[in-house]
């Protein structure tokens, strides 16, 4: 082979290796979304990706790829590894993500060090060991930060943090810090968009005190609940545990819990209101309150926990529908129905809506109570296309019940009404 025959033969081999000719943070890109592990051994295949695996901006390190018992029992496979990784690795990490449950993570603090100076902006730390672990002082020195996601965390603000000034997106889980310091943290971040709030065990007051934020989930329990949030759009508040007496009602300033919580909410469109929530929003005298226009005016979405059988379940309830003129979409999870019961509480239910075109109902119980229940939703929403009914119990006949409400008197002649 003559020497434009070799030539010839390189140009085509290299025509054909399009992607190791790629620019490198293209290559780098495309590493990325492999394992971590998987990403490294790409240095073997040629001299062009010998270094690519050193620059890749976005780490995600899950515990499953490490398995070693050649190691101290101090000093894990994942330890060595990620170690082994901030010291070869050249450039920026944007994005850095730890899944693992050891429970000797000794090399953690320098590891939320090292990334404060590599201008971290989306970091997760999930830790699934029994014991929470405390958060280096250095993470509040990331100042890049835009998303983070920490689970498995005791935290406790610096007393000279000034906030994130970038962060968009918030979240712990099964997190250890009280209502006040989250209070503070969530102050000082301006741009702040998406809050939650997974698995929250503190017994103290929640104030949330946030301008720009849009999505807010609370997951777990809280004395009070105090929002003002005048751009949120999108809420739920799953509260764990029965609320007992008049413990959570704050005296002084506002008089209901219902007015507390939601008086700083204008904007809100679709509305979470899980297991006992309900409960606590019904406790104080928020039918004296009469607001100069409705409180949820724009709400359009509504997901409902409600104990039939509680009256004042059910008057928090038809409070919340007079204040919420807009609805047109509601999901109703029944809870707690006695069985047997008259139906008289329902029967009081005062439910008014001009604009609601879907409901489901779940957990459903052919007793007189929920039937009552679903008849004055019936009675009363001129619009309504569709009824969907969900039950656990399979021991009645599902037809005849759709046969018995599309016999009841019903607002709208075009709705469908099913049982599945």
């Amino acid at each position: 082979m003559d020497g434009s025959q070799q030539k010839q033969g390189k140009v085509d081999e290299e025509a054909k290796d399009i992607i190791s000719n790629l620019d490198e943070t293209i290559k780098a890109k495309i590493l990325s979304y492999l394992p971590i592990k998987e990403a490294i051994r790409t240095n073997i295949l040629s001299s062009k990706w010998r270094y690519t695996w050193t620059t890749i901006s976005e780490l995600d390190i899950r515990e499953d790829y490490f398995h070693s018992n050649k190691l101290p029992a101090n000093r894990s496979s994942l330890d060595k590894f990620v170690d082994n990784l901030f010291l070869l690795h050249n450039g920026p990490i944007h994005s850095f993500k730890l899944s693992t449950k050891h429970n000797r993570l000794y090399a953690l603090d320098r590891w939320i060090v090292n990334l404060s100076r590599n201008g971290i902006s989306e970091l997760t730390l999930v830790l699934t060991c029994k014991n929470k672990y405390k958060l280096h002082s250095s993470f509040f020195s990331c100042k890049n930060l835009m998303s983070v996601y920490l689970c498995n965390f005791s935290i406790k603000l610096p007393q000279d943090y000034e906030g994130f000034k970038l962060l968009s997106v918030l979240k712990f889980e099964s997190c250890s810090l009280t209502g006040a310091e989250i209070e503070r943290l969530v102050r000082n971040c301006a741009l702040l968009k998406d809050l939650s709030l997974r698995k929250f065990r503190e017994r103290s007051g929640l104030r949330i005190v946030s301008p720009s934020l849009e999505r807010l989930s609370i997951d777990g329990n809280f004395t009070y609940l105090q929002l003002f949030t005048p751009m949120l759009a999108r809420a739920c508040v799953d509260l764990e545990k029965n609320p007992s007496g008049g413990s959570c009602v704050q005296k002084g300033g506002c008089r209901s819990n219902f007015s507390r919580a939601f008086h700083g909410v204008p904007e809100i469109k679709m509305l979470g209101i899980r297991r006992h929530f309900l409960q606590y929003l019904a406790q104080g005298n928020f039918l004296e309150e009469k607001p100069l226009r409705p409180i949820f005016s724009h709400l359009k979405v509504l997901t409902l926990d409600i104990d039939l059988s509680n009256p004042k379940e059910i008057l928090a309830a038809s409070f919340l529908f007079d204040n919420a003129p807009t609805l047109e979409e509601l999901d109703v999870i029944i809870s707690n129905s006695s069985e047997g019961n008259d139906g008289s509480a329902s029967a009081s239910f005062t439910f008014s809506s001009q604009h609601l075109k879907e409901v489901c109902l779940e957990d459903f119980k052919p007793n007189e109570l929920d039937l009552a229940f679903v008849k004055s939703i019936l009675f009363s929403s001129p619009l309504l296309q569709t009824l969907t009914i969900s039950s656990h119990n399979p021991d009645y006949n599902k037809q005849a019940i759709v046969d018995l409400l599309y016999q009841s008197p019903r607002a709208s002649n075009v709705v469908k009404i099913s049982h599945l």
